[in-house]
């Protein structure tokens, strides 16, 4: 009787030992694949198709297929109850998208035509009641810099792209008059940072909206250039004192630091300053790149904090991961492509393609299953500055450290595979 039992409870130990095996070999396998997709997707090309004599990025255009989806069934309002800005986030995006993927194509094609129609519904939706009902119209920049800037930049972005024949009156007459109005504030500030809201301030907001001053003197008879050489002239002067950037946060009144540079911020004001200031810019991405620009397994990322500071998420970064922060890299890949550095631009897209598990189907595609309209919208207006399938020119491999990594690890799974 007790060899019996003994047997018994050998063998339910045996089952036990067999499953956890398998299990342990099923999880291998797991990984192992996942490992295998990665490295697929770091040969990820975006498809191009014609449109008349010219060319469009079809993978962005699929993007914004999805979008307009979830937009037109409220998505600006679920972003809304997620994040502070969310539906003036998410419009404001969808539309600057939009004007990348069709500035360069034929104006009398059908798909300049849906560009345009979406365009205007983005604006319609910033300029609607509910869009303006959290910001404060009674501050000094009316409804803060913040509505102020991202209104007038989509705008005037959209201005841009059109002829002179094309552009409406009404539209003209209100950029040009939220154009003086920046001019004006920033002029009478003592501070280059101007309030979003009562007592808050970001100067990545005021960054934004002289950048839709600059689309001004653009298209029209430069009128601002003393005026955006003054504000640049006091950002100098009002830099972080500890990475001698643009700061985070600053003080309302005074614009002393409150929050030290951080990735997020630097990498969404790196794609205005470009087109205010060159030089300035350049100066500022290349301190940027030394603290902020990372690397894990092999593939770049963009911090949230300076290398050698602590880390934490929040609203304004997104998921931290390894000290990478989300936000921070997704628009870093556009920041990356501004400045002319395609090797880390195609770096990150590429992994944002893997970890964002990219599906396309139906003539859509999303991100993370398309979970987090925010996260596709800032995707799509990153991936949109690509818009022509010659334009990514990277100058050495930089897959092969996580290509060997892979191996190594692939070969390590499957010898524990064998032995199981």
């Amino acid at each position: 009787m007790k060899k019996k039992h003994l047997d018994t409870t050998n063998r339910i130990k045996n089952i036990a030992i067999k499953s956890l095996k398998r299990s342990i070999q099923s999880v291998l396998v797991f990984l192992i694949i996942g490992i295998c997709y990665l490295n697929f997707s770091m040969y990820y090309a975006p498809k191009f198709r014609k449109s008349n004599d010219d060319s469009y990025n079809l993978d962005v255009y699929h993007q914004l297929i999805f979008l307009k989806k979830e937009l037109r069934d409220d998505a600006g309002v679920r972003m809304q109850k997620l994040f502070p800005e969310g539906f003036m986030f998410i419009n404001s995006l969808y539309g600057l998208a939009w004007v990348n993927l069709i500035q360069d194509i034929d104006k009398d094609s059908a798909l300049f035509n849906e560009g345009i129609n979406e365009i205007n519904w983005s604006i319609q939706q910033i300029n609607s009641t509910y869009a303006k009902q959290i910001f404060d119209k009674d501050l000094p920049l009316e409804y803060g810099a913040f509505y102020k800037g991202w209104s007038n930049y989509v705008l005037g972005s959209k201005l841009k792209i059109l002829s002179e024949p094309e552009r409406d009156s009404s539209e003209i007459n209100l950029f040009k008059s939220n154009c003086n109005q920046i001019i004006e504030v920033t002029n009478h500030s003592d501070s280059p940072y101007i309030e979003s809201y009562r007592k808050l301030t970001w100067p990545a907001d005021i960054t934004v909206a002289m950048a839709s001053v600059s689309i001004h003197d653009q298209i029209f008879e430069p009128q601002f250039q003393k005026e955006i050489k003054k504000w640049v002239s006091k950002v100098k002067q009002n830099l972080d004192p500890k990475t001698n950037l643009i700061p985070h946060a600053v003080h309302s009144i005074t614009g002393q630091t409150i929050e030290s540079a951080r990735g997020s911020s630097q990498s969404l004001m790196l794609n205005f300053l470009i087109d205010i200031d060159q030089e300035f810019a350049k100066k500022q991405f290349e301190i940027y790149k030394t603290l902020f620009l990372d690397s894990r397994f092999g593939l770049p990322g963009i911090r949230e904090y300076p290398k050698g500071t602590k880390n934490y998420s929040d609203i304004d970064s997104g998921p931290v991961l390894l000290g990478i922060g989300g936000s921070a890299s997704i628009v870093g890949q556009r920041t990356m492509g501004k400045f002319k550095n395609w090797n880390t631009y195609q770096g990150l897209r590429n992994s944002i393609e893997g970890f964002g598990s990219a599906y396309t189907y139906n003539s859509t595609k999303m991100y993370i299953f398309g979970q987090l309209p925010m996260a596709d919208a800032f995707i799509a207006w990153s991936n949109s500055l690509e818009r022509n399938q010659n334009q990514v020119q990277p100058e050495s491999n930089w897959r092969l450290y996580f290509q060997l990594l892979s191996c190594i690890i692939i070969i390590i799974f499957g010898f524990l595979i064998k032995k199981l």
